[in-house]
């Protein structure tokens, strides 16, 4: 019969949301093109606060690494911004020309 599996209890007080929400919002000004009002800035801090401040309580909550979910998210965030970025710039492409054998026809 298999055993029950124990909670795991979060004993870090490392907040992962603020990492998210600044993440999103960094994305959403690239995407606009414009910065957030002020009244939005300060909506979302007390939103990602309260958020942070529960986390230890959900993450006792659920089977799963909801860090390392939330701190996988933010990763995520960060490189569609650093792609959105990529594709504005409209500097000549950085492009290495590659010197394989397979782009001298052998292969």
């Amino acid at each position: 019969m298999p055993r029950p599996r124990a909670r795991r209890q979060i004993t870090t007080n490392s907040p992962a949301v603020t990492p998210l929400v600044a993440a999103g919002e960094t994305l959403l000004g690239t995407v606009t093109g414009k910065p957030l009002s002020d009244n939005v800035l300060k909506v979302t801090a007390g939103v990602t606060s309260l958020l942070d401040g529960m986390l230890p309580m959900l993450s006792a909550k659920v089977s799963f690494d909801l860090d390392g979910v939330l701190v996988g998210a933010t990763e995520v965030l960060t490189g569609v911004n650093a792609i959105v970025v990529a594709a504005k710039d409209k500097a000549d492409p950085k492009i290495i020309p590659a010197t394989s054998s397979a782009s001298a026809g052998g292969a």
